[in-house]
């Protein structure tokens, strides 16, 4: 197992309307480059892993646990285990983030829910 990676060299595995990842495993975490298109969103979910993020850029409506917030480039969240939460991109700019679970979340687990509005 390697241990350092370059983003650019990392596969974007397409998720589902046009979103896609790129993601690292270590043997207790992930992280992962997600990028969204304009409007996409991804329904309200829980997982067991807890959630660290930041939004790098776009404009992001993040709700956990029925709080919302508008989360901006630089803006960072955190979603304990199991807390219900979902999110919207509220712009017509794609939105890039980062995100960290802990214990990790595989791919093809991670965001199978993801659509976009009708």
């Amino acid at each position: 197992m390697s241990v350092f990676y370059e983003l650019k060299d990392l596969s974007a595995t397409p998720v589902l309307n046009g979103i896609t990842m790129k993601a690292v495993y270590g043997e207790k975490s992930s992280i992962a480059f997600v990028e969204l298109p304009a409007y996409s969103r991804i329904p309200l979910h829980h997982h067991s892993s807890e959630q660290i993020g930041i939004v790098l850029e776009g404009e992001i409506e993040y709700t956990v646990e029925g709080e919302t917030k508008i989360c901006n480039k630089g803006s960072m969240f955190i979603v304990p285990p199991n807390a219900h939460h979902s999110l919207v991109v509220v712009s017509n700019k794609t939105a890039r983030l980062i995100d960290i679970f802990t214990p990790k979340r595989e791919l093809t687990k991670a965001l199978n829910y993801v659509e976009t509005p009708e």
